[in-house]
């Protein structure tokens, strides 16, 4: 499952970007996980999500666009 905080949604809302973009990103993109955190990256068609892994949850910190 798939959950997004406050804060993402609002960046999402402000970026135009929808949830099952998100998906798309989460899902099929470049992932990465931070240095000594328990953070995660992932890139996809410019959009870059950043989120936390709980078995098999995934929580959206906050999203922006590269670059």
């Amino acid at each position: 499952m798939i959950l997004f905080s406050r804060h993402a949604l609002e960046k999402m809302d402000a970026l135009g970007i929808d949830k099952e973009e998100i998906n798309s990103v989460i899902t099929k993109g470049m992932k990465w996980k931070e240095k000594n955190t328990e953070k995660w990256h992932a890139r996809r068609f410019g959009i870059e999500a950043v989120f936390l892994k709980n078995n098999s949850d995934i929580f959206i910190i906050t999203v922006y666009l590269e670059g």
